[in-house]
């Protein structure tokens, strides 16, 4: 069941238009990635989805309210937490949850225990009585985190809420969000970096230049737009003379060797066009063999959703690329 849908929003500044028609559609208690390089259209969906801005056009609805007709009802539902915003640093952490447990309206007997629930689960407790103004880039993703979870929204939306942080904050950020999961919060949370994404969101949506690309679960996507694998092999032996017979065989897109760091061994990299099977894994074996190239090793790599990323939205095909997989997936060509 969908807590979050979004139906055919286009939204211009100017002559410059951010959205498009796009389509989401959030399921209730999960996390939905959503992905897309800077300029697509996130942050201007996230703004209509917060109900700070308004499309041109189109509908929302948010836990079975028309967004655009009983906003303050949806604002009691959700948490929004921008991509940009800057902290009041003369207070303490405590001082400003405490204020916008206020701004919230929470009632005085549930403002403390609401304002130590938020504390408890973005983990900020020992920062609690520092003043924002001392804090890291990654304590104060996390007390904006708090911000937006005081008033015990059941959706959240979080717009690139890892940028900037190092490896480490962002692992804790993520490991917050899961937990706020476990909680049976709906959770969608925006990004450019796939990797941040990937490890823990039930579903993702790729947006470019404002529109959906293509949407649905991870391993779904990846199971209906057959990925493409690369096979990677370890050779004894320059590779050149079996690198033109290996970019010959049909399922092949292409093929590169590199010197390796052990002295006279050599990487090759085959890009298929589709998942790799024992009928191709022979076949490069046998060529090796016939070069007379000793194989010390040979690797799947299964594609992603970072490669699906690129595959599907980036790079000067990438019309045509939106095109096929629409059609692939039996929906609208993409315009």
């Amino acid at each position: 069941m969908a807590f979050l849908r979004a139906v055919n929003l286009w939204r211009s500044y100017g002559e410059a238009l951010a959205l498009s028609g796009l389509d989401l559609e959030v399921a209730a208690g999960s996390v939905y990635g959503f992905i897309g390089p800077n300029g697509a259209g996130k942050s201007t969906t996230l703004r209509i989805l917060a109900t700070v801005d308004r499309p041109d056009a189109g509908r929302v609805w948010i836990a079975g309210l028309d967004a655009q007709r009983h906003p303050e009802k949806v604002r009691r539902v959700l948490g929004f937490m921008p991509d940009a915003y800057e902290l009041d640093e003369d207070l303490t952490v405590r001082d400003l949850l405490h204020f916008f447990a206020r701004v919230y309206r929470l009632p005085p007997k549930d403002r403390r225990r609401r304002v130590a629930q938020a504390i408890r689960l973005t983990r900020v407790g020992e920062v609690v009585d520092k003043k924002c103004a001392s804090l890291s880039k990654g304590w104060k993703q996390r007390v904006l985190l708090a911000k937006t979870l005081v008033h015990d929204p059941a959706l959240l939306l979080l717009d690139e809420p890892a940028a900037g942080l190092d490896p480490a904050a962002r692992i804790e950020f993520r490991d917050i969000v899961r937990a706020l999961r476990e909680l049976g919060k709906t959770v969608l949370v925006s990004s450019h970096i796939l990797t941040e994404l990937a490890d823990f969101c039930d579903s993702v949506g790729i947006v470019e230049s404002g529109r959906m690309v293509v949407s649905g679960r991870i391993d779904d996507i990846l199971a209906r737009l057959e990925p493409c694998d690369r096979i990677e092999l370890e050779l004894l032996g320059d590779p050149k003379s079996a690198l033109e017979r290996i970019e010959a065989l049909e399922e092949v897109e292409r093929a590169e060797g590199a010197p390796a760091r052990s002295a006279g061994t050599w990487r090759v990299e085959v890009r298929l066009r589709g998942r790799a099977s024992p009928e191709q894994r022979a076949a490069l074996a046998r060529i090796c063999h016939e070069a007379g190239l000793g194989l010390v090793g040979l690797r799947v790599r299964r594609e992603g959703l970072e490669g699906l990323f690129l595959r599907v939205a980036k790079g000067p095909d990438a019309r045509r690329r939106r095109e096929a997989l629409r059609a692939f997936l039996g929906g609208e060509e993409a315009r």
